[in-house]
């Protein structure tokens, strides 16, 4: 069984651990995702080291500013993520986490429209997957979106919406990622959203090391526990684990245009 981890926050400091727990779960893929330009830079690292120790891994790289950073973010720091994506266009599958949080709002509205607005180019200039963050910004992430367009890969990380904002998403072309966050008691709009979508538009995912799945919830995340999200899923789809797992790998592999691998 493989399963395939669509978005986690790893560091070098943990990656030796992350290595042993995903082998023993049976995960054998994961993206790591930068949320500021000195995050993405240490991603871009990470990943680039663990391709080459481990080359039996399928790894890949997002770099971007989260919607939390943005007020910090300046145009400097948009020309070196065109740079780090230049440098290493083979590592480096995405755009992200960028997007809107109103929940928190540590960044303006204006400034994370601004920031959000520069991030969707990016991903079209560069033909990278945009990786999207959006907490309590449903209505404004649309419409952005019909306004500047909607790169050819979009993923909807971490889908804390409903059966609604899943259709929307899913008309305009994006793949959803369910985190551990579908597992909780008080999630059952996030279940019914994955059970409205298609197959082939499912990703999973840890956010680790956030959001650890029920009954692991309080503790800290880790790559490996993608397989008791992805178990969990399975089992509400009425798929076997095997198959499933399956499918969310390929879904992973299109959605960042990775190197295909047989199962």
């Amino acid at each position: 069984m493989s399963w395939f981890d669509s978005h986690a926050h790893p560091t070098q400091a943990g990656i030796g651990y992350e290595i042993l727990a995903m082998r023993a779960a049976g995960v054998e893929g994961f993206i790591a995702v930068g949320t500021s330009v000195s995050s993405s830079e240490a991603v871009v690292d990470l990943v680039g080291s663990v391709h080459e120790s481990f080359p039996e891994l399928t790894v890949g790289a997002v770099v971007g500013i989260h919607p939390h950073d943005a007020g910090s973010a300046t145009n400097e720091d948009l020309e070196t993520l065109s740079r780090i994506i230049e440098d290493d266009p083979v590592l480096v599958r995405g755009v992200g986490e960028c997007g809107l949080d109103l929940f928190y709002e540590y960044s303006s509205r204006e400034v994370q429209e601004e920031v959000f607005r520069s991030q969707i180019a990016l991903a079209k200039r560069f033909d990278r997957t945009l990786v999207v963050h959006t907490r309590d910004a449903w209505e404004d992430t649309f419409r952005i979106f019909e306004e500047e367009g909607v790169p050819d890969r979009t993923i909807m990380h971490c889908f804390v919406g409903g059966p609604d904002e899943a259709q929307r998403s899913i008309a305009m072309g994006a793949y959803l990622s369910f985190s551990g966050i579908v597992t909780f008691k008080n999630a059952e709009n996030v279940r019914q959203a994955f059970l409205a979508t298609p197959l082939d538009r499912i990703l999973v995912e840890t956010d680790a090391p956030y959001l650890a799945p029920v009954p692991l919830r309080g503790r800290p995340n880790s790559i490996g526990n993608v397989a008791v999200t992805g178990s969990f899923l399975a089992e509400l789809s009425g798929l076997n684990r095997l198959d499933f797992a399956r499918h969310t790998w390929q879904n992973t592999i299109d959605a960042f245009q990775l190197a295909p691998k047989t199962l």
